[in-house]
């Protein structure tokens, strides 16, 4: 009995190295992801200015409405199925045909319909753009779905040189665009290239492993019915809310427009808020959505397994450890605002726009991290419905208050949003984990560590 507790012991400090090995590579892997995309979108600016920047927004917000519906969905299947030890080659093979015939459709439905898409929506007079886009679909639901295997299986290292080689891909071959082309289609060419290197690169590596070790299966259960189960409502909800997040994101514009802005100004302040500012909110959350992608099939294994006391206890360290670690980012946000708006992209009204909206951060924080814990937990039902109610919120709101109040009526609306979203997650996060709240572990004590860095950094600023 002594040598079974030290080895199941054993096994668990193993399982934590690995999990804690797992989230360093990935988090190191995002992090150099979002600093080179920081670095890109400096680049992209002064080649085609912030109107420009704009403009380049509203088109991938129409092309993540296809991302969304393609990758979406399988990629979760394939993750819980195989954590849940049910992730035979038939599965996995099930759930890449599933992802191809939504990619196939999504891709030809883009192709058809660019040219209206470009005129009616983002004052282009040709669709080139979206068509060019259009051809990576099936490499993306191709990628998702194997890189959701690699998570399941806790190989974090495939999935990140999958996605350093894509971005790098991206930039190499836009800034060579460059030179033959126009800039929009530069940057078509290049994402579509970086899709292509990116499925070979996963594709390849899971021809390798699955050969020398054939995926673990206790049960061959994954059936079409089952894989609906569980990719149907994610792929329903990030379909719709991607739907509505292009809605808004096109209403935005106008809005802007009806309250006073010419067409240029409009597209300028769309493109710093999303193009430019967003970056760096999300700049840091980098480990987080490493650890929320490892936390799925933690919890998915956990929950399979009946072991409530493993996902309470990971449920409570995911709080405290979040929301500590958003509220020093924000304090370190809003004393360098102004200093990173110059440093990447030499402009002073994104480091004004920074420093409105680094409060925001510890609700963008949380919300993503509880949303993969949900997804963990079998709730993506709950998900889908809370992000449904949400996006349609934002969009009357947008199409209310912009033209009243311009971009003020626009960051209360984000904010309104987060705060609305990640009430209702946490709340059913909560009662399906059983977690109590910890008010002085996840509130007071982040809250007061804040302060006392937001005010050494000004006084260190001040000394400087």
């Amino acid at each position: 009995m002594y040598k079974a507790g030290i080895r199941d012991g054993g096994v668990r400090v193993k399982k934590q190295a690995k999990f804690l090995a797992n989230t360093a590579i990935l988090t190191g892997g995002t992090l150099l992801l979002r600093f080179s995309n920081i670095w890109f979108r400096a680049y992209i600016l002064g080649k085609i200015g912030t109107q420009g920047m704009g403009v380049y927004q509203l088109t991938f917000s129409i092309f993540a409405l296809a991302i969304a519906t393609c990758t979406s969905g399988a990629s979760l299947s394939v993750t819980r199925m195989v954590a849940e030890g049910r992730g035979s080659p038939v599965c996995i093979r099930r759930c890449l045909l599933f992802s191809l015939c939504v990619s196939f459709a999504a891709a030809a439905i883009l192709w058809v319909g660019s040219d209206f898409l470009a005129q009616h929506f983002l004052d282009l007079s040709s669709g080139l753009p979206l068509r060019l886009l259009a051809p990576g679909l099936p490499f993306m639901a191709i990628c998702a779905c194997l890189k959701g295997y690699f998570l399941a299986i806790r190989n974090s290292v495939i999935p990140a040189i999958a996605e350093l080689l894509e971005q790098f891909t991206t930039i190499g071959a836009t800034v060579g665009f460059f030179f033959i082309f126009t800039p929009f289609s530069a940057l078509m060419l290049g994402s579509t290239a970086g899709e292509v290197a990116s499925c070979a690169v996963v594709f390849l590596a899971y021809r390798v492993m699955t050969r020398q070790r054939p995926p673990k299966c206790f049960n061959d259960s994954g059936s079409y019915r089952q894989i609906c189960h569980i990719a149907v409502p994610v792929l329903s909800g990030s379909f719709i809310r991607s739907f509505l997040n292009s809605t808004e994101n096109l209403l935005v514009p106008r809005g802007l427009k009806h309250h006073g802005a010419g067409s240029d100004v409009a597209l300028s302040q769309y493109g710093i808020i999303q193009g430019m500012v967003m970056p760096i909110l999300l700049f840091p959350s980098s480990f987080l959505t490493s650890l929320s992608s490892l936390l799925i099939p933690e919890l998915a294994e956990a929950n399979a397994r009946g072991k409530h006391q493993a996902i309470e206890h990971s449920a409570s360290r995911a709080f405290r450890f979040t929301l500590l670690f958003s509220f020093l980012i924000t304090s370190v946000l809003i004393v360098y605002a102004e200093d990173l708006g110059e440093l990447f992209y030499g402009s002073q009204q994104a480091g004004a726009f920074l420093r409105i909206m680094a409060p925001i951060i510890p609700l963008m924080y949380v919300d993503s991290i509880v949303d993969g814990m949900l997804k963990g937990l079998d709730q993506q039902a709950y998900s889908f419905r809370y992000n449904f109610i949400d996006s349609i919120m934002r969009v009357i709101l947008i199409a209310v208050l912009l033209p009243l109040f311009g971009v003020k009526a626009y960051i209360f609306i984000l904010f309104l949003s987060e705060i609305f979203n990640a009430s209702l997650s946490i709340s059913r996060l909560l009662k399906v984990a059983r977690v109590d709240v910890d008010i002085i572990g996840w509130i007071l004590t982040p809250a007061v560590s804040a302060a006392l860095l937001y005010y050494l950094l000004t006084l260190l600023r001040t000394v400087c």
